[in-house]
């Protein structure tokens, strides 16, 4: 999507810490559990929204994909295989 110049929401459902240290380019920091109607209200319902995290085997972007559907958003995706697999890919990260 990001080399399709898709505009979207890229969600980072880990801590803090893992965003600091690295993140997707032009992601933002919404971490899953700290997710609550009262921080989306200045997001676009209506836009496209990908949440991703560490990999496959971390949770942190279902759950936020979950909240985000929940509190009314209606294009939500999944990057599953989350920043270990955009590495793997040879995409840049930045801090």
């Amino acid at each position: 999507m990001i080399d399709q110049g898709a505009d979207f929401l890229l969600v980072d459902a880990r801590m803090h810490e893992g965003y600091e240290r690295e993140h997707i380019p032009g992601a933002v920091r919404m971490p899953a559990e700290r997710i609550g109607e009262h921080a989306l209200r200045e997001y676009d319902k209506d836009r496209t929204v990908v949440t991703y995290c560490t990999n496959t085997v971390c949770k942190s972007s279902t759950i936020a994909a979950e909240k985000l559907e929940r509190f009314g958003f209606k294009n939500v995706l999944e990057y599953k295989a989350g920043i270990e697999d955009w590495k793997r890919a040879g995409y840049p990260t930045e801090k």
